[in-house]
């Protein structure tokens, strides 16, 4: 053992002694080739390090990006085909009808033989009550499983559920094959879904939809595209290394190009067009370059058809948007054109498009100087909100500029024998909803409430060059505007009449 110590110690020195001797002749013909090689070694050496650090790189996010991406077209084919089999379950487990019953049943053996969709196993649950206790019985299906609901937090889950909501989770699902002895099991996502009954107002568990979705559908395109990038990138490195000596005579000054039009991108100068013609993958760059450019320039355009608090909503929630509101204070003012529909009946529509955009045009730029938000336009109509301390003030300064300023107008549009038209405003104060309103792929920033719904009637009971103004909001502007009390309105939606006052601007 004594002697294979100092042994091992000179073999370690040798070995280090070569290895020093190796990194020291790499280093002296490392800088001769450099010198000698110049732009096209160090570009041969970039594109190997490059490509070969971009691929690992990439193959670890980008797999993850497309299993997240195939995962969420799998939910959207599992959320639709539960959603269509609790739908068709509905009617067979309340009305018990044997026609309803065949076109369940229908229904489930074209998903049992659609091999594409990657469904396991479909279980339908009717809701019993045996021995005084509520059971999931099994109602129909694959037949792969065909025993009662036996998982309880599951049950409770169902049983708790007020709406149509569906749960996803991964699980395993086993099964017995007809050419194998024992059971198979496949990892799977298991999605659930209550089958309601709404009668009064009130929702009613009737049965439930258990759904299994193989899990390799998703992970199985994964790996395959793991491996062909691996094996794309390796056939590819090689002639890449060698074009690469070729190509650095031609990148530089196209590269430069490409490298101006970028800063000048960046310095908010959006007409930017590159004219590349090199036939490879910089002319390629170019033309993306431009397309992204457009891009620039169309969401710039976008922007104008978006309201200022859309776009802050969106700054706000930059790393994801969803559906939801809160409750605001809020100013919101309604103007409406009146007799617009006669107008347009007897004119061609270019015409009409005008007469209203210059009106429209007219409003918003006196709204968003006293402050306030273009909501939407509605046709012809205007909502916008106003918010803080002095929201309603700024409304109502915001309302008596417009009708002045349409009524300077409309007298020099009649002078000279175009087309006229008056609008008519209602403005309420209150609590509203505020938030992402619509669907998870459609949706806008809005508000919602009686607020809203109060300044609309009042905008619709306005005459032209009139505003109407509940009276209790009317007093909290803390200034006199020459408003008049006027007849309490009977408003849809409103048990009680409604006391506004108006203000009425000449025409």
């Amino acid at each position: 053992m004594a002697e294979v110590k100092p042994l091992l110690l000179r073999l370690s020195r040798r070995i280090a002694g070569i290895c020093a001797s190796v990194i020291r002749i790499f280093s002296r013909w490392r800088r001769r080739l450099l010198r000698w090689g110049g732009l096209k070694l160090k570009l041969i050496s970039a594109i190997t390090v490059v490509v070969l650090l971009s691929v690992i790189t990439l193959n670890h996010f980008l797999v993850d990006l497309m299993e997240k991406s195939i995962r969420e077209k799998a939910f959207e084919v599992g959320d639709m085909a539960i959603g269509r089999v609790a739908d068709a379950s509905f009617n067979a487990i309340v009305e018990r009808t044997y026609e309803n019953r065949v076109n369940l049943q229908e229904m489930l053996r074209e998903a049992s033989n659609d091999r594409s969709s990657h469904i396991l196993d479909i279980s339908i649950y009717a809701l019993d009550k045996q021995d005084g206790d509520y059971v999931f019985s099994y109602f129909a299906g694959f037949k792969h499983s065909a025993e009662g609901l036996e998982d309880d937090d599951l049950k409770d889950w169902l049983l708790g559920s007020q709406s149509k909501d569906t749960q996803r989770l991964p699980a395993t699902f086993q099964y017995r094959s007809d050419d194998a002895e024992e059971p198979v099991t496949k990892d799977a996502y298991r999605f659930v879904r209550p089958v309601i009954f709404t009668a009064n107002n009130r929702s009613h568990v009737v049965g439930a939809v258990v759904l299994y979705y193989d899990s390799e559908a998703i992970a199985g395109p994964v790996r395959q595209a793991g491996n062909i990038s691996t094996l794309t990138t390796l056939l590819i490195l090689f002639p890449a290394i060698a074009l690469a000596w070729w190509l650095s005579q031609r990148l530089s000054q196209p590269i430069l190009k490409v490298s101006d039009a970028a800063r000048r991108v960046a310095d908010k100068d959006l007409d930017v067009s590159l004219n590349i013609r090199t036939a490879d993958e910089i002319e390629f760059l170019a033309r993306e370059f431009n397309r992204m450019v457009t891009g620039l320039r169309e969401h710039e355009h976008m922007q104008k058809f978006v309201s200022g608090s859309t776009l802050d909503q969106i700054r706000r929630q930059s790393a994801g948007m969803s559906l939801g509101g809160s409750k605001r204070l809020q100013t919101i003012l309604f103007s409406d054109i009146r007799g617009f529909t006669a107008m347009s009946e007897h004119r061609e529509p270019l015409e009409v498009i005008e007469v209203v955009n210059f009106y429209l045009n007219l409003q918003t730029e006196i709204i968003r100087r006293h402050g306030g938000d273009i909501d939407k336009f509605i046709g012809d109509e205007i909502m916008s909100v106003f918010e803080g301390e002095d929201a309603v003030l700024r409304a109502l300064q915001a309302a008596i500029e417009i009708q002045q300023a349409i009524a300077g107008h409309n007298q020099s549009r009649a002078d000279d024998g175009r087309i006229t038209l008056r609008t008519g405003i209602g403005i309420n104060q209150g609590e509203v909803v505020a938030g992402n309103m619509g669907s998870a792929d459609r949706m806008d920033f809005t508000s919602v409430g009686a607020t809203v719904n109060l300044a609309a009637r009042l905008c619709s009971h306005a005459q032209g060059g009139e505003i109407l103004v509940p009276e209790s909001v009317y007093l909290t502007a803390g200034e006199d505007f020459g408003a008049v009390p006027a007849e309490a309105l009977t408003i849809k939606g409103f048990t009680q009449p409604v006391p506004v006052v108006a203000l009425t601007c000449a025409s």
